[in-house]
C-alpha cells in the first residue's frame, strides 16, 4: 500500500492563551449577577407550583455549581513558564545526548487501513530515538502487513478483555521502555512530540504529561461542534486544573512514566473509562501530572451524530461513574480538596444535561397547560435573567476569544445520551467501548436522534396550542420564542443525523497537519432555552 503524504512540521498551535484582565473582570460580574438571578429564584413572591418550582431550583442550583466551578478553575490558569530545567534537558537532547528509552503505542480496533497508516508513519518518523507498537485490537492482517512494510511492530491478543485498557495494558507486558506514549489510530503526531513532552519528566514525580486533543475536520454541524467544545475545554479549562495538578490523561496524545504505571497496576481495568481512572489511581499515590497546552498531535472528531453520540455516552459514562463510585470525599484516599473537586466537576459537566432536559420542557407546559415554574412579569424576569445569561456567554467569549454556536448545537443534541449515560451507571449497566472513528463515516439515522426527535415534536404542538388558544399574550409569545428556539436547536441536529452529516462543498477530512472529557460550562449552560415567565 502506498503511504499517504505526511505534510511538512509546522510550529505547534497553543492550545492556551494568557487569562485576560478582562476576563477576570467578567467572571467577577457573572458571580455578581448569578446571585441576583438565583435569589429572584428563590422569592416566594415569584413562585408558581411546588414540583414546578423545585425543579426550576434544582435545574439553575445545578447549572450555578457547575458555573462557579468552571470559572474558579479559569481563575487558576496558570500563566507560568517552562521550568528552566525541562528547558535545559530539551536543548540537550537536541545537541544529540541520550534520551531514555521510549514505547510508542498506537491503538488500533476496527478503523480503516489508510487512517491507521497515516499515523504509524507520523509516529514512527517523531524525533528522538522510539520504538513504534501498532496494538490492534481487531484483528487485522492487513494492518498487519501495513506494519510490517512500514517498519513498525505490530502486536495483537486473544479475546479483547478490557477493551482499550487491556489492550495499553498487553502492550506493556511486552515492551520494556521507560516511558510509554499513547496514541489513538486517527491522531498523528507532530515529529516533535517526544522532544516536546519528554523534558517534563525531569521531576521523578512526575506519571503523565498530557497534551490536547485537536480536531482537524470540520467539515459539518457535528465535526465542527465537536471540535470546537474541544479546544474550548483545552483552552480554557485544562491551564487551570494544571495549576491544581489535577490534568487527567483523555486517552490519546500522553506520555506515562512506566514506573507510575507498574506502582498501580497498569492502566485502570474497571471502567470503559479507563483514562481518568488512571489518572484518579495516580494522584491517589502522589504522583503528578502535567498540562502541555500545545497542539502536538491532530486528529479526526466524529463525522455522523451516531458516531458523535456513541462518544458523548461513552465519556458522559466515565464523568458519572467518578461522580457516583469514585468516593471522592472519602478520607484518607490521597487526594487533594483541589484535585476532589477538579474531578467532580467532571461529573457535574454531564449533569448539566439533566437541567437542560428541564428547561427544554417548560415552555411546553406554559403552552400546554399554563404551568409556569415562575409568576412574574416579563419586565421582572428580563432583568435579573438577561444580566445573568449575558455574563456567562461575555466569560467564554472574551477567554477563548469567541466561540462557534456549532458546538451548542451539538452539546444540546447529546442531552438524550448524557441522561442515557446516567442511567446506564446507576444501573451497573456501563457503555460498550467502540472506537469513534471505526465503520466509516456519514451514518444516516433518525432512530439516533429520536428522543430529540419527541421534544422537537412536543414543543412545535405546543407552538400551535399556544397561539391559537393565547389565554394571556405576554407570557405566551415569550414561551413560543423560547419554543421556537428549542426547535431551531433540534432539528438542526436531527437534520444533521438524517442526511449522515453532509460534507460541506470543497471540505475534506484530514488527521494529519494542515480530532472523552467534557467542555466548559458557559458553552452547553450559555445558550439554554427555557421558560421563565409566566403570568404578568
Amino acid at each position: 500500500m502506498t503511504a499517504p503524504p505526511v505534510p511538512p512540521a509546522r510550529a505547534a498551535r497553543l492550545a492556551w492563551r494568557p487569562l485576560q484582565r478582562s476576563t477576570r473582570v467578567a467572571i467577577i460580574a457573572a458571580l455578581a449577577a448569578t446571585l441576583f438571578y438565583q435569589l429572584f429564584l428563590l422569592n416566594p413572591a415569584y413562585r408558581g407550583p411546588g414540583w414546578l418550582w423545585f425543579a426550576m431550583l434544582t435545574a439553575e442550583g445545578l447549572t450555578a455549581l457547575h458555573l462557579i466551578g468552571t470559572w474558579w478553575t479559569i481563575l487558576a490558569h496558570d500563566d507560568r513558564p517552562e521550568p528552566v530545567d525541562a528547558t535545559v534537558w530539551r536543548n540537550r537532547l537536541r545537541a544529540g545526548s541520550d534520551a531514555p528509552s521510549i514505547d510508542v503505542f498506537i491503538t488500533a480496533y476496527g478503523e480503516e487501513p489508510a487512517l491507521v497508516l497515516r499515523t504509524m508513519i507520523a509516529a514512527r518518523d517523531m524525533d528522538l530515538p522510539h520504538r513504534t507498537f501498532l496494538l490492534d485490537d481487531g484483528d487485522s492482517d492487513e494492518l498487519r502487513e501495513i506494519a510490517d512494510q512500514v517498519g513498525i511492530d505490530y502486536l495483537r491478543r486473544p479475546g479483547g478483555a478490557h477493551a482499550k485498557a487491556g489492550n495499553v495494558n498487553a502492550g506493556l507486558a511486552r515492551t520494556n521502555g521507560e516511558f510509554v506514549v499513547i496514541f489513538d489510530a486517527d491522531h498523528v503526531p507532530e515529529p516533535s512530540f517526544l522532544l516536546s513532552i519528554l523534558p517534563h519528566f525531569h521531576d521523578p514525580d512526575v506519571a503523565f504529561v498530557q497534551s490536547p486533543q485537536f480536531y482537524t475536520n470540520n467539515v459539518n454541524l457535528v465535526a465542527t461542534g465537536s471540535g470546537e467544545a474541544q479546544r474550548i475545554f483545552y483552552e480554557l479549562v485544562c491551564p487551570g486544573k494544571n495549576h491544581f495538578n489535577a490534568a487527567f490523561c483523555v486517552g490519546t496524545n500522553v506520555m506515562f512514566r512506566r514506573a507510575a504505571l507498574d506502582n498501580i497496576g497498569g492502566i485502570w481495568t474497571g471502567s470503559n473509562s479507563e483514562d481518568i481512572w488512571t489518572s484518579i489511581e495516580l494522584h491517589k499515590r502522589g504522583w503528578k501530572s502535567i498540562y502541555v497546552p500545545q497542539v502536538l498531535a491532530r486528529g479526526l472528531a466524529p463525522q455522523d451524530v451516531p458516531s458523535y453520540l456513541k462518544q458523548q455516552l461513552r465519556w458522559a459514562s466515565g464523568g458519572f461513574e467518578v461522580l457516583l463510585r469514585g468516593r471522592l470525599f472519602k478520607r484518607g484516599i490521597g487526594l487533594t480538596i483541589d484535585q476532589r473537586l477538579q474531578y467532580l466537576f467532571c461529573g457535574t459537566h454531564y449533569l448539566l444535561s439533566m437541567a437542560m432536559l428541564t428547561f427544554m420542557l417548560f415552555p411546553a407546559l406554559y403552552l400546554l397547560f399554563a404551568l409556569s415554574p415562575i409568576r412574574a412579569d416579563g419586565f421582572a424576569w428580563a432583568t435579573h435573567y438577561l444580566p445573568f445569561q449575558a455574563a456567562v456567554l461575555l466569560v467564554t467569549w472574551l477567554q477563548s476569544g469567541g466561540f462557534k454556536l456549532s458546538a451548542i448545537v451539538a452539546s444540546i443534541g447529546a442531552t438524550p445520551v448524557h441522561l442515557r449515560a446516567l442511567g446506564g451507571v446507576l444501573l451497573g449497566r456501563p457503555a460498550k467501548w467502540k472506537a469513534t472513528n471505526a465503520g466509516g463515516d456519514g451514518t444516516r439515522s433518525l432512530w439516533a436522534v429520536m428522543p430529540l426527535f419527541a421534544l422537537l415534536v412536543l414543543n412545535v404542538t405546543a407552538i400551535v396550542v399556544g397561539v391559537l388558544v393565547m389565554a394571556d399574550p405576554g407570557p405566551t409569545w415569550l414561551s413560543v420564542g423560547w419554543a421556537s428556539m428549542i426547535v431551531l436547536i433540534l432539528g438542526r441536529m436531527i437534520l444533521e443525523s438524517i442526511t449522515g452529516g453532509r460534507l460541506r462543498q470543497g471540505a475534506t477530512p484530514s488527521a494529519g497537519p494542515p480530532e472523552a472529557q467534557p467542555s466548559p460550562a458557559g458553552e452547553e449552560a450559555a445558550i439554554r432555552p427555557r421558560h421563565v415567565a409566566a403570568n404578568a
